[in-house]
């Protein structure tokens, strides 16, 4: 019964939003457990900072008991350039929840400061995001319903964003707004999208803070503290905290908490200098964690050498 019961609520989410408001609302920010291995995702800034070409890839299931929950898929690739003054890169994401589908893909520059113990980057990223309503996967009872016969046409609206990021060896501390505009889908009684309206509102903007550092213990083991701080005008705010332990230069294990969310668990295998492979388990703390299941992500990382420039050692951010 909890199954069907959340099942028709993601459907009666949808029905109302198309039928009632004839506006829909496609502003959101996909979260993750494995932030620290994903910074680009949230701050442009984050451009080459692995000097070096860096490929990265995460998946995230969340509440996998419940149909029509949250999967996210991204794709992003950086690199620094120009003698390392330049760092460019692009992101790609899928964010799947209910029938609503968004599809982004980004630009991102970041130029870089030399500073005598660190970098001091200044990013901007600029692309699009698409957006569909999968009306054909609502199951209704009544078979010729005209509404859900269709898809929506998958629109597209721009957005761009900016960010800093100062990050030595063994810390880095980071602010972004990584979406600025505010997008609308302007859909009709039938379920055809007419246009979608954008706008620059300061209230709406979402605001990322996240830091971390590296404490040795001892030449075998090393602690990474670390938090990301989300905040929106007129809401609640936000945060991850974590504490991973890297030992033996090949395992990390972890934990963390998101406020009001859930807690979580962290594994990470560093293969080599340039792969690493990556899983968390999420067990929420809502109302849902009684038949919502757990949330899973998988992610990996690459670094790939080139120029002939060495990678002697794995990166810890």
């Amino acid at each position: 019964m909890p199954h069907f019961i959340l099942r028709t609520f993601f459907i009666l989410i949808t029905f109302f939003s198309l039928l009632s408001q004839n506006e829909v609302m496609a502003q959101s920010e996909p979260m993750f457990s494995q932030y620290t291995f994903n910074e680009i995702f949230i701050n442009p800034a984050y451009a080459g900072s692995h000097e070096a070409l860096s490929f990265s890839s995460v998946f995230r299931k969340q509440w996998v008991n419940i149909e029509g929950a949250p999967t996210t898929k991204t794709f992003t690739a950086h690199s620094h350039l120009f003698n390392s003054k330049v760092g460019v890169g692009i992101t790609a994401y899928q964010d799947e929840i209910g029938v609503s589908a968004q599809t982004g893909f980004f630009a991102n520059y970041a130029y870089r400061i030399k500073l005598n113990k660190g970098t001091l980057s200044l990013g901007l990223l600029g692309g699009y995001s698409g957006y569909q309503e999968r009306l054909t996967e609502v199951k209704t009872t009544d078979n010729g319903d005209r509404r859900f016969s269709a898809n929506t046409p998958m629109v597209f609206a721009p957005n761009f964003g900016f960010g800093t990021y100062y990050y030595a060896k063994k810390f880095y501390f980071g602010v972004s707004v990584p979406r600025m505009m505010t997008n609308k889908l302007i859909i009709s009684q039938f379920g055809e999208v007419e246009r979608v309206d954008g706008s620059l509102n300061v209230e709406d903007l979402h605001y990322f803070v996240a830091t971390g550092l590296i404490v040795d213990i001892n030449p075998l083991l090393k602690l990474r503290p670390s938090m990301m701080i989300k905040a929106v005008a007129n809401a609640p705010v936000e945060y991850d905290a974590n504490l991973s332990a890297f030992l033996y230069t090949a395992l990390w294990i972890g934990a963390g908490y998101r406020s009001g969310d859930s807690w979580n668990l962290l594994t990470a295998i560093q293969v080599n200098n340039q792969l690493r492979i990556g899983y968390s388990y999420d067990y929420t703390i809502t109302k849902l964690k009684d038949f919502a299941g757990g949330s899973h992500e998988f992610s990996m990382n690459y670094v790939l050498k080139f120029n002939s420039k060495k990678i002697t050692s794995p990166r810890y951010f």
